[in-house]
C-alpha cells in the first residue's frame, strides 16, 4: 500500500509538472527524501506522505481509496 501511495502521489506531481527539487523546497523536506520514495529505495512515513499531497494540493484520503483499490483489484479472488 506504501508504494501505491507513492506511486500515486509520483504521478500527480508528474502531471502538474513540478520537479522534486521543488517541491522538496516547497514542504520543507529534501529533494532526496522525494527521490529515494519514488525509487522504492525509502519507506513512507505518513507524515511525509500527507506534507507531499498537501504540497500537490491533492487529498490524501483520495490516495489512500485509490491506492486500496488497486491493491483489491491486484489481489486474486480467494474462495471461501
Amino acid at each position: 500500500m506504501e508504494r501505491a501511495l507513492v506511486l500515486i502521489l509520483k504521478r500527480e506531481r508528474e502531471r502538474v509538472g513540478i520537479s522534486a527539487t521543488k517541491l522538496a523546497e516547497q514542504i520543507g523536506i529534501s529533494r532526496t527524501t522525494i527521490t529515494h520514495l519514488e525509487n522504492d529505495d525509502a519507506r513512507p512515513t505518513f507524515w511525509v506522505l500527507r506534507k507531499i499531497a498537501a504540497g500537490l494540493k491533492v487529498d490524501i484520503s483520495e490516495c489512500v481509496v485509490e491506492a486500496l483499490e488497486a491493491e483489491v483489484k491486484a489481489k486474486p479472488n480467494k474462495k471461501r
